[in-house]
């Protein structure tokens, strides 16, 4: 199964180390084995909390939790369009240093959730083949309340990840 989701995400910084989002987005479509996903609803809650601060010599670590879940459909093995849906939590951890406008950063992530679905006509539960991510990215902040960032997680579950930030 693959899918493509764009999300919008506001984020309040609570204190200096903590920050709490809400996302709301879309399935913007997909395929499965048997046929296209559908577009659908998508939405996201995260808290993240800064459990080391970065010095001159000291990379930062920064530790999140998050809960997210979609809504889509799509064609199942009896030909018909079902109500595809997807919950995850997940749980992780980042580090990286700040070089000038670039920060570099290594990424791992643990999850679980189910995925709920249609196969020969019975209700049908699944999971992820993966309950784990780990990668890469690299934010880059030209101005000093815009951001750019990619991140790439090749291992375990597969995914790139590109956004803006703007702060207000």
């Amino acid at each position: 199964m693959t899918a493509g989701t764009v999300m919008a995400q506001a984020a309040y910084q609570m204190s200096p180390r903590t920050v709490i989002a809400l996302g709301l987005g879309a399935v913007i479509g997909g395929e499965m084995a048997e046929g296209d996903i559908s577009p659908g609803p998508a939405g996201s809650a995260s808290f993240s909390w800064l459990a080391l601060l970065e010095t001159e010599r000291r990379p930062f670590v920064l530790l999140g939790i998050s809960l997210a879940g979609t809504r889509a459909s799509a064609i199942s093995d009896d030909g018909m369009d079902h109500t595809l849906t997807a919950a995850d939590v997940r749980a992780g951890v980042m580090a990286g240093k700040t070089l000038g406008a670039f920060t570099p950063y290594a990424a791992a992530r643990g999850f679980g959730g189910p995925v709920g679905w249609t196969l020969a006509g019975e209700d049908a539960t699944g999971e992820d083949a993966h309950h784990y991510t780990v990668g890469a990215g690299l934010t880059v902040r030209p101005g000093r309340r815009f951001d750019l960032a990619l991140e790439v997680m090749p291992l375990g579950e597969q995914s790139a990840t590109a956004s803006a930030t703007l702060a207000l």
